[in-house]
């Protein structure tokens, strides 16, 4: 291994877990929902015609992280794409409430305020537990709107926290490192960590990566998100995964460190109606260093009745 500088690796310990994502150039709309009393303004971009496809990504991440398979999934769908709360261009309250079941309260009214149904709900890591307690709600209710589930790398069982992302946990050493390394090569390097092949991360990614770090609010909805990761009652929720009959595609990256293969191997047996494409050469952000090949296990899913 390499000799890194002091500062870098102190910055290592924390942003392995900053996963990001990307998106396409959309008219770009805001909408409110409701967590707790205070309104939340989410912002999202939308393109395309069709059935409607919701994509979430992840941590560290915004509607940015769909820019290359947007295109392809817009040819004959509706497709949105979603700054969770604390993210992209969305409010980042200082409320606490950053959980994954707090997001999928919020998109759960954003969908039911756009009236979308038939409805294909994508989540990226973080994005992807959204999904995953999104999905499981909606099942309950007599007229679901979800018609099919795709889930990228996403986290889904207890697991043991990313040393960069357990760090983002540790409140002081977290607060010191956000605030004295600057957000563009906090990205830099996260980025390197999360691609397979360094030489595919465009110029541009960190830049428009870190400019959620710098917006009011973004590094403590980073934080804050970062410390309710996994709920206290992941065992209890993943139990319903058997319960959930819709129909999966998930995708996962062989190499990923971040929510290793064997969780997704997990999830796949755990879930009656899903099947499983394993790519080789990523880790965790197929979407962008393998944009064509998830693009299309994506439309041919899409396009099936």
């Amino acid at each position: 291994m390499r000799y890194l500088p002091d500062i870098t690796v102190i910055m290592l310990l924390f942003v392995t877990g900053l996963i990001l994502s990307s998106c396409a150039s959309f008219p770009v709309m805001q909408d409110e929902a409701t967590a707790s009393t205070k309104p939340v303004k989410l912002h999202y971009k939308e393109t395309g015609r069709g059935d409607p496809v919701l994509l979430l990504h992840g941590l560290g991440a915004s509607s940015y992280a769909w820019r290359y398979v947007t295109p392809d999934l817009a040819s004959n769908n509706r497709v949105i794409a979603l700054d969770l709360k604390g993210f992209g261009g969305s409010d980042k309250p200082e409320d606490g409430k950053y959980s994954l079941f707090d997001q999928a309260e919020l998109v759960d009214k954003f969908i039911r305020k756009h009236n979308l149904n038939n409805l294909t709900l994508v989540g990226h890591s973080f994005g992807g537990g959204v999904a995953l307690a999104l999905a499981i709600k909606d099942q309950k209710r007599r007229r679901p709107r979800l018609k099919k589930l795709i889930l990228i790398d996403s986290i889904s069982y207890k697991q043991k926290i990313p040393w960069g992302i357990a760090l983002m946990r540790t409140p002081i050493i977290s607060d010191l490192g956000i605030s004295l390394i600057p957000p563009e090569m906090q990205m830099q390097i996260a980025l390197k960590f999360a691609y397979h092949d360094n030489s595919k991360i465009p110029p541009e990614a960190p830049r428009e990566y870190a400019k959620q770090l710098s917006s009011p609010g973004g590094k403590y909805a980073l934080l804050r998100t970062a410390a309710q990761l996994m709920p206290e009652n992941i065992d209890q929720f993943t139990k319903k995964y058997r319960d959930l009959k819709l129909k999966t595609l998930l995708i996962w990256c062989r190499r990923d460190g971040i929510v290793p293969v064997e969780y997704g191997k997990r999830l796949y047996n755990n879930l009656p109606n899903a099947r499983m494409h394993i790519l080789p050469a990523c880790i965790h952000l197929p979407q962008e260093e393998l944009p064509q090949l998830t693009s299309r296990l994506m439309t041919n899913f899409l396009r099936e009745k």
